[in-house]
């Protein structure tokens, strides 16, 4: 029987193709897909070379990791048949917790692993020993780390989480030190601090680094600053599970840095030179520190310093030796003469104005406060030259010349020097003809209408920069990830113009297969689903993952939030998106301790002082919050602060993304508080309320709020026959919206925009109050910068409130009436000092109306970080809204429903946190009114007597003129 051959390729190629089958069944993406992406089509004849391109086409999606073609005839064609492999990608990594150091995002970080790429044996691996040498360096020298692997075929997914077990932490023992130290092993051991009072530190990677940094810090101490520090291993006990590190010092000589010919501090040398920071003594570092000197003293008006250097030896030995016991590096300073900079001219320049020049120069004239000798430098005025060229070039003036001109001798003094900046402008160049090649029709018109380079505008670098960002940040987030953008010029026929060409290749575009979603434990998956910006189907857009990324981390429930896309180096349609989370700590526990001085003590049953008397009150406050509630991103809070003036408690439950809608909110709070911050009485309020928030723009925000609180005073220091009337306590049922508008640039420190805050209310026995009565407050602050670089600034603030019974007789309760005065209000009054007083002991009972108005001038001061303020403050609190007045003058001691004026001055400090102010203000026409010297007892004893007896004589009292105010952050 003869032998049948085997067939070859070439037996099935030209047959027509019967059948395209694929094994296994399930395959990444759906038969009709991958029937569409083949280059093999049902009924057509068999082409070897199509087979070959089909296959490069299945790995060129990165889906496969192997792929062989079967074939076979039947009915007189071929039937192919794909069987495949497919890859898998990392769609999340976790790392069991352990003690740390390190935490988990150290260690998941130290795997490598990213999130959506290819996964490989090898790199598994590779992450194992990254764990293990991340947790040596942290004394785990012991530990056991096993890979678990969760795979999903049908997304081609694997999750890793490496099970950590660890035995104790090692400790230090006492490091060897090799090389030549120049000092004691004993003084450099104890500056490593790996050991302290109890024995041997445990080991972490921190703090075996912090040791090495400690001990290079105490050469520099000793002026060592070439000394070389190096951990050059470390050996592990495992008998004792200890490690000695061992450090490698070469001390190097002693080297000084000193300046003559003026006086300049250590710190200031220390910031100025660099070879303290780099710990290395070179030519370029010291002439580094030479032009960093020289900038300095031009700073200080000696705009012609010369700064040189020389190496002295200490030993006899040349300064450039080996080896040397020390040497000295001394600056040379010449200072010359001080200068002052009368002015700064521009000249020449008529497409831009002068300030919009001015505001881009560090170069300035001499002021009164600021800059006492102006501010100049070589360097300042080349930063100026170029940041001019730099905006004439973006707006096409291609030929711009920007010189400066020092003259010296100004107006015929010797210290006066000019800087003159001439410009010569040159022609504008425009552009005559856009030529844009690529954008397909659907495309196009978006395109053209974020090109700013259109015919006839203005042709530079900068603006087709910009058009480039623009039309691919478009692509992008249209799901182009792979678009590109190139331009060219060339002169048009038009003198000074040209003939732009954009072209755009924009690549195929992307949509969104699914989100895959890992790493929620506690969470609701459809809290994280309502907050997902894109949905199947939809091109994958940059700027809508930013904002899924953004909404999840609002919810205030994530540590880490992780986005990628899977096999991103596939070339694929449709791409799976994967959002891998770490929930964060349910639960955050606060303390804080403080203290204020001000004019908040003085004795509590005295009369003598009824706008108080210096005193001090320490505060503590402590606080749980438990986030991520039933996992809905809820959060539960209690916060309380206890102090000598005020015992708080606040519990809340808040939804701070009610119903997944970003914009509403929903607070459910209680209310615990006892407080003697207004001394005329002590309050207690407890209260509930709920309160729903939404957001109406970026700027604008809404506030409804039900609240019901029951109130009451006690230890009240006013005239005995009102103490009836006003210690009652009063239940409170109020309904209330407030209305906050914020376009400030910086709310701790604007320098324009608007602030509006509205506040209204009704108390009514509708909603259970026993005090029927309207409330409004409304607050307008405008800021509007003036001159260069804005900085100064005009801003004012207006504050308007009322409260309006709505029966006949009604009283409103105290702590429900106005007080006002002090640092965030009018500083012509110590703290809650403003307004009606009793007119038996002088001490204040609030108002039913407040206005106050403030004006400031925010002006520089010293430097770039102090700043002053010239404000004026007017207003007062009033007895009723229609006893609001503007006169300025007393109508006898029981009168205050009038206008008080206050002027005065204030620093600022700017720091991380916002300014720290200083406020000095002097009230022009104070109140004066009624007290009562002694006690209360001897207030009732003698409102008993008839006729009164001795002692019983009131006193006039007067608020004082002058008043200071020490706080954080702008006024308003």
């Amino acid at each position: 029987m003869a032998a049948v051959a085997a067939a070859t390729p070439e037996d099935y190629e030209g047959r027509p193709v019967r059948a395209i089958q694929f094994e296994p069944g399930v395959q990444p993406y759906g038969r009709d897909y991958l029937l569409e992406i083949l280059p093999i089509r049902l009924g057509q004849p068999l082409s070897l070379p199509a087979v070959r391109a089909a296959i490069e086409r299945l790995y060129g999606t990165g889906r496969y990791a192997a792929i062989d073609v079967d074939a076979r005839v039947e009915d007189g064609g071929v039937v192919l048949n794909f069987i495949t492999q497919g890859n898998f990608f990392i769609g999340g990594v976790s790392v069991s917790r352990i003690s740390p150091p390190p935490n988990q995002g150290v260690l998941v970080n130290a795997t490598r692993l990213e999130l959506g790429s290819l996964y490989t044996d090898a790199s598994s691996k590779q992450a194992v020993n990254n764990l293990q040498s991340v947790l040596r360096n942290n004394g785990f020298y012991e530990a056991s780390i096993e890979p678990r692997y969760e795979y999903d075929a049908a997304t081609q997914q694997v999750k890793l989480s490496f099970v950590i077990k660890t035995n104790d932490r090692a400790e230090y023992s006492r490091p060897l030190i090799t090389g030549n130290p120049e000092q004691p092993p004993g003084e450099v051991v104890e500056a490593t601090h790996w050991k302290g009072w109890l024995g041997w530190k445990k080991v972490t990677g921190v703090r075996t680094q912090d040791g090495v940094q400690r001990v290079r810090r105490s050469y520099q101490k000793q002026e060592r600053l070439e000394a070389r520090v190096a951990l050059d291993k470390v050996e592990w006990d495992s008998d004792a599970n200890r490690v000695q590190p061992t450090l490698n010092i070469d001390g190097g000589p002693k080297i000084t840095i000193t300046a003559v010919g003026a006086k300049i501090s250590r710190g200031k040398l220390k910031q100025l030179i660099p070879v303290f920071e780099e710990q290395s003594v070179d030519r370029d570092l010291l002439v580094e520190g030479a032009a960093n000197l020289r900038e300095y003293l031009e700073g200080q008006g000696y705009f012609h310093a010369q700064v040189d250097f020389a190496a002295k030896s200490l030993d006899g030995v040349p300064a450039t030796g080996a080896r040397r016991l020390g040497e000295t590096i001394e600056y040379q300073i010449v200072r010359g003469d001080r200068h002052k900079v009368a002015l700064v001219a521009v000249q020449g320049n008529h497409y831009f104005g002068t300030n919009t020049i001015r505001e881009r120069m560090y170069v300035r004239p001499a002021s009164i406060i600021q800059f006492r000798y102006g501010r100049f430098s070589d360097t300042f005025l080349q930063h100026d030259v170029d940041a001019i060229t730099a905006l004439y070039h973006s707006n096409g003036f291609r030929d711009v010349e920007v010189k400066p001109r020092v003259v010296h001798g100004f107006r015929g003094k010797e210290n006066l020097i000019a800087v003159y900046v001439d410009i010569h402008e040159g022609p504008q160049w425009l552009v005559a003809n856009l030529d844009f090649e690529g954008p397909s029709d659907p495309n196009r018109e978006a395109i053209l209408d974020l090109i700013q380079s259109q015919n006839g505008q203005p042709f530079s670098d900068i603006t087709a920069a910009i058009d480039r960002d623009n039309v691919l940040d478009y692509y992008y987030n249209h799901g182009y990830a792979e678009a590109t953008f190139a331009w060219t010029f060339t002169p048009a026929k038009q003198p000074n113009q040209v003939n732009l060409k954009y072209v755009v290749q924009e690549g195929e575009r992307r949509f969104l297969r699914n989100f895959l979603i890992s790493g929620l434990e506690t969470t609701s998956a459809d809290l994280v689903n309502q907050r997902l910006m894109l949905d199947h189907g939809d091109p994958i857009s940059r700027s809508s993952l930013l904002e899924t990324q953004k909404r999840l981390y609002d919810l205030g429930v994530f540590a880490r939030v992780d986005m990628a896309l899977q096999n991103p180096q596939g070339d694929e349609r449709d791409k799976y998106v994967l959002l891998d989370v770490e929930e964060a700590h349910k639960y955050t526990i606060t303390t804080g301790f403080g203290a204020e001085v001000a004019k908040i003590g003085g004795c509590r049953s005295c009369l003598d002082a009824p706008a108080g008397q210096a005193g001090f009150s320490p505060r503590a406050s402590f606080g749980v919050t438990r986030r991520n509630f039933l996992g809905e991103g809820h959060i539960v809070s209690f916060q309380s602060r206890v102090s000598n003036l005020e015992q708080r408690a606040v519990l809340s439950y808040e939804a701070p993304q009610f119903r997944g809608s970003p914009n509403v909110s929903l607070l459910f709070s209680g209310l615990f508080d006892d407080s003697t911050d207004v001394r005329t009485f002590s309050s207690k309020r407890r209260e509930g309320s709920v309160q729903v928030g939404q957001k109406l723009s970026k700027a604008s925000t809404l506030l409804y709020r039900f609240s019901f609180r029951r109130v009451s005073v006690s230890d009240l220091i006013v005239s005995p026959e009102l103490i009836p009337l006003y210690s009652q306590p009063a239940r409170i049922g109020i309904a209330e919206a407030n209305y906050i508008q914020d376009r400030r640039d910086d709310p701790s420190d604007a320098h324009h925009g608007v602030f509006n805050t509205f506040d209204g209310g009704l108390a009514s026995k509708v909603f259970g109050s026993q005090a029927d009565f309207t409330h409004f407050l409304g607050h307008n602050a405008t800021y509007h910068p003036i001159g260069l670089g804005s900085r100064y600034v005009l801003a004012r603030s207006l504050t308007l409130g009322w409260l309006q019974p709505l029966r006949a007789g009604t009283n409103i309760p105290l702590p429900e009436r106005f007080f006002g005065g002090g640092a965030q209000s009018h500083r012509g009054f110590p703290e809650n000092q403003a307004g009606p007083r009793d007119p038996e002991t002088g001490f204040p009972v609030g108002g039913s109306a407040i206005l106050v108005n403030q004006t400031e001038l925010r002006l520089p001061l010293l430097g770039e970080n102090m700043s002053g303020v010239l404000f004026w403050d007017a207003g007062n609190v009033y007895s009723r809204v229609q006893d609001i007045s503007f006169r300025v003058s007393q109508h006898g001691l029981n009168d205050f429903n009038y206008m008080v004026h206050a002027v005065g001055f204030g620093v600022r400090y700017r720091t991380p946190v916002g300014p720290v102010r200083l406020d000095l203000a002097y009230s022009i026409n104070p109140p004066t009114f009624y007290g009562f010297k002694g006690t209360i007892e001897d207030l009732i004893a003698c409102s008993g007597a008839h006729p009164p007896t001795t002692g019983c004589v009131q006193t006039v009292q007067q608020i004082s003129h002058f008043q200071f105010h020490f706080s954080l952050g702008q006024a308003f």
